[in-house]
C-alpha cells in the first residue's frame, strides 16, 4: 500500500518508473488512507516557478561553448538537504546544446544531478546518470526559443560537496537526432489540429521503424507524444496508443517491450472510460452544502483531484489560480477534490490561500477518488459545457491552451 505524496528522484534508478514520473510529476497516493510527508528527497520542478531559489552564476557561450569549474559545499543555497547553484545561460532557438555536470573531487560517490529550466523556472530537462555507471550527468535540448535558460547542479543524495564541472557544448548525431524528436514534440500543441496529425503519424513512423532498438528514453518521447494527442479527440488519441503499443512491443530490449506496452495499454484504459464521456461529480461540500456537476453545465469546469499534503499539486495551484482569474468572468469554475484527511485541513488551506473555488468534502472525495480510479495527484479533468471530459491532464501551459480554445467555442 502506498501512504506518501512524495517523488523521489533516486527513481531514476528504477527504469520505467522514473521515467514516467519525470514526465506526470505527480504524486502516489492511496486513496483511503493517506498522511503527512515531508520528503527529504530532492523535487522534480513542477510546471510553475523552481524551488531552487539561489544567486544565478552567468555564462557566456563563446563558439556555442562554455565551462565553468566549481565546488558544492554546505555554504550554497540548500533545498530538502541537497546543496545547489543556479546558472543562466542565452540559447539560440532551433541550437542544440550538450549540457554536463561532473564529478571533479576526490569523491567516487559524488553523484550530480542537473534540471534544465526556462527563465520562469519552469522545468524543461532533468538527468541524474548520463551513462551509467557512470554518475555524471548530461542533458542535450534543442532550444524551443531564443533568450535565457536556467541550469540548477545539484545531486541525487543529500548533504554531498564536491568540485565540480559544468560545461556546455556540442552533442553528437544521433544525440541530435533524439533532441530534433524532443522539439517536436515540444512543439507539437503550437500546431493546427492538421500539422498535429502530421507530426504524429511522422513521429509514429519513426518509432515503428526503430522497433527493435527502442529504450526507455524513446518511451518517454513516446508517452509524451500520446499525452499530447488526447487533445485531438478519442479517435487520434486511440491511433497513437495503439500504434506505439505494436511497436514498444517489438522491442529487444524485454523490460522495455514487457512493461512500455503494459503502461501503454493501461493508459489508453482510462482515456477509453473518461475522455468524451460525460463525468457524475456529486457530493456534500466541505461547508455542508449540496453539489452537482450537472448544476454547472454550460461552464468548463476543472475538476481537481488533489491534496494539501501533495508537493506536485501545491506547485499548480498558482497556475489554476491565473487561469481562473482570465476566465472564470467567461464561464469557467473549478471544483476540488481532496485526499485530505480533515475537512478542517482543506478549510483551513483553502482559508490561508483564499482559494475562490468550492471543495468537495473528504468522505465524498474518496468516494469520487475510488470511483475513477485516481491513484496519483494532481489528477486535473477538465470538463467542455456539455459535460463532457475533454483532457485528464489539464494542467501547467495545457490548462491555459484547452481553455483558450474552448472559450472560442460557441455554448
Amino acid at each position: 500500500m502506498v501512504q506518501t505524496c512524495r517523488i523521489t528522484l533516486k527513481a531514476a534508478l528504477l527504469g520505467l518508473g522514473s521515467l514516467v514520473f519525470a514526465l506526470l510529476g505527480s504524486a502516489i497516493v492511496h486513496a483511503a488512507d493517506t498522511k503527512d510527508v515531508k520528503g527529504k528527497e530532492p523535487p522534480t520542478a513542477g510546471t510553475t516557478a523552481s524551488r531552487f531559489k539561489g544567486k544565478a552564476i552567468e555564462l557566456k557561450l563563446k563558439d556555442g561553448k562554455v565551462s565553468y569549474a566549481g565546488e558544492l559545499s554546505a555554504d550554497d543555497a540548500n533545498f530538502q538537504n541537497h546543496h545547489f547553484k543556479v546558472f543562466t545561460v542565452q540559447l539560440e532557438k532551433g541550437k542544440t546544446y550538450g549540457f554536463d555536470h561532473r564529478n571533479a573531487g576526490d569523491d567516487p560517490k559524488f553523484d550530480p544531478l542537473l534540471f534544465l529550466e526556462d527563465a520562469a523556472g519552469n522545468q524543461l530537462e532533468m538527468n541524474d546518470d548520463g551513462n551509467p555507471p557512470n554518475l555524471d550527468s548530461r542533458i542535450v535540448y534543442k532550444a524551443t526559443k531564443s533568450g535565457t535558460y536556467r541550469l540548477v547542479a545539484t545531486t541525487l543524495i543529500p548533504q554531498q560537496t564536491s568540485k565540480f564541472t559544468l560545461e556546455i557544448g556540442a552533442a553528437t548525431v544521433a544525440e541530435a537526432k533524439n533532441a530534433e524528436l524532443k522539439y517536436r514534440i515540444n512543439n507539437y500543441a503550437d500546431g493546427t489540429p492538421a500539422e498535429r496529425k502530421d507530426v504524429a503519424q511522422t513521429l509514429i513512423k519513426q518509432f515503428e521503424g526503430n522497433s527493435d532498438k527502442l529504450t526507455f528514453a524513446d518511451f518517454q518521447l513516446a508517452l509524451q507524444l500520446a499525452f499530447l494527442t488526447e487533445d485531438d479527440g478519442i479517435d487520434q488519441a486511440r491511433a497513437t496508443y495503439s500504434s506505439l503499443i505494436k511497436a514498444f512491443a517489438g522491442a529487444e530490449n524485454k523490460q522495455v517491450a514487457v512493461q512500455a506496452p503494459k503502461f501503454l495499454e493501461n493508459e489508453l484504459k482510462k482515456i477509453e472510460k473518461h475522455l468524451g464521456k460525460m463525468m457524475p461529480i456529486s457530493g456534500k461540500t466541505v461547508d455542508g452544502k449540496d453539489f452537482d456537476l450537472k448544476n454547472l453545465k454550460g461552464k468548463v469546469v476543472l475538476v481537481d483531484f488533489w491534496a494539501t499534503w501533495c508537493g506536485p499539486c501545491i506547485q499548480e495551484l498558482p497556475n489554476i489560480q491565473q487561469a481562473y482569474k482570465k476566465y472564470h468572468g467567461k464561464g469557467f469554475d473549478v471544483i476540488g477534490v481532496s485526499l485530505d484527511r480533515s475537512d478542517d485541513a482543506i478549510t483551513k488551506f483553502v482559508e490561508d490561500r483564499k482559494l475562490p473555488w468550492t471543495s468537495i468534502n473528504i468522505e465524498d472525495s474518496k468516494k469520487l477518488a475510488a470511483q475513477y480510479g485516481v491513484n496519483s495527484i494532481p489528477f486535473p479533468v477538465l470538463v467542455d459545457r456539455s459535460g463532457r471530459v475533454v483532457s485528464l491532464r489539464a494542467r501547467g501551459p495545457q490548462l491555459d491552451r484547452l481553455l483558450e480554445r474552448l472559450m472560442a467555442e460557441k455554448k
